[in-house]
């Protein structure tokens, strides 16, 4: 993949999917063939949003793109909804096998957070210094 990271918002329209349909399992409005609809469809769409996660982190892994770019953060967010997403069906769909899983992503979304903040950081003290050591009085800009 050659992208900066919008590819990821796939992934985390998945998430955020799974994150509304665990939201309605867990309604008491719903019983019976309807909470069990939601349920399997929750758990369908958690299912291949951590397909999409594996398939991403693998690309990622593969071609790493270490240089900072404002299109980063379209990485960190469906990281962090994936973790949501499984913690929530965890909860209501009475799974609790999908909360380890759901607290390490958890995890790893803190330090993706941290190291793309970092980049942004670095990103506009670099910016900074390139203009503080321009030429005096703004000449030649």
């Amino acid at each position: 993949m050659h992208e900066a990271g919008d590819q990821w918002i796939a992934a985390g329209a998945l998430a955020i999917s799974a994150l509304a349909g665990s939201k309605l399992t867990a309604s008491p409005v719903f019983s019976g063939g309807g909470h069990t609809t939601l349920r399997t469809l929750t758990l369908v769409l958690l299912c291949l949003d951590f397909a999409g996660y594996a398939v991403l982190a693998v690309c990622e892994i593969a071609r790493p793109r270490p240089h900072y770019d404002i299109r980063r953060w379209s990485t960190v967010f469906p990281l962090g909804m994936t973790a949501v997403a499984a913690l929530s069906t965890a909860t209501a769909a009475q799974l609790a096998g999908l909360h380890t899983p759901g607290s390490a992503l958890l995890r790893v979304a803190a330090s993706v957070w941290l190291l793309t903040l970092s980049g942004l950081l670095r990103a506009l003290l670099r910016a900074g210094e390139r203009r503080s050591s321009g030429p005096v009085g703004g000449v030649g800009r």
